[in-house]
């Protein structure tokens, strides 16, 4: 499903990837932990076409990718349904259909009577939800996620991944999970790895299969 080899990236005559090579299968969700700057959301922007190695292969099979980033994005002059509909519209889906999706995402992650409430009106929590939802309603073959639960506090964080191991035993997804944070990604990953300070990419003895 996605596939480096040999990536190498610098930026500023820094190497942030050296010589990388990963292969996430179907299905399989992986943790990326780091330092800041490791270059952990670089891999992610190369997944999503956002970046180019300096030399080496980033191969993706599929582009339905759904990203969920630290902070939501979420258009402030849009309510909860609004937001995803707006995604949902872009894919050229009809009225019908987008709507029947959004609500049922909105549902899946307990924001049922909230809707028609803007992201200003809801929490932090609530508007990771809604992100979240966004994510899926597109139906993705991959999901990208940064640091996506960094900014809430550890009762929020247990209860976001509550949500997400629920979602994810109906609807088994290829995951990249980048976080700085071990105890995190170790939840609903099926292995975990590290980008050391020069760029490479190490196996966790938590992990369960390989890095490679």
């Amino acid at each position: 499903m996605i596939r480096f080899e040999n990536v190498v990236k610098s930026f500023n005559g820094r190497i942030v990837l050296n010589e990388i090579s990963l292969t996430i299968k179907k299905n399989e969700i992986v943790g990326l932990i780091g330092r800041s700057g490791a270059g952990k959301s670089t891999m992610l922007r190369m997944i999503s076409g956002l970046a180019l190695p300096d030399s080496g292969d980033v191969n993706v099979e599929s582009k339905k990718i759904g990203y969920i980033f630290q902070e939501p994005y979420l258009m402030p002059w849009r309510t909860a349904l609004g937001n995803l509909y707006f995604t949902l519209r872009a894919m050229g889906l009809d009225k019908n259909a987008y709507r029947n999706i959004a609500m049922t995402w909105l549902d899946k992650m307990e924001l049922k009577g909230f809707e028609q409430y803007y992201p200003g009106q809801l929490s932090g929590g609530m508007r990771q939800r809604v992100a979240i939802a966004r994510a899926f309603s597109i139906d993705p073959d991959i999901l990208l996620m940064d640091e996506p639960f960094s900014a809430l506090d550890s009762g929020l964080k247990g209860v976001m991944h509550s949500l997400m191991e629920k979602v994810l035993s109906e609807r088994p997804i290829t995951i990249l999970y980048v976080s700085h944070n071990p105890n995190e990604v170790a939840r609903i990953a099926n292995r975990i790895c590290t980008l050391t300070r020069d760029g490479r990419l190490e196996e966790r003895r938590t992990a369960v299969v390989p890095c490679k």
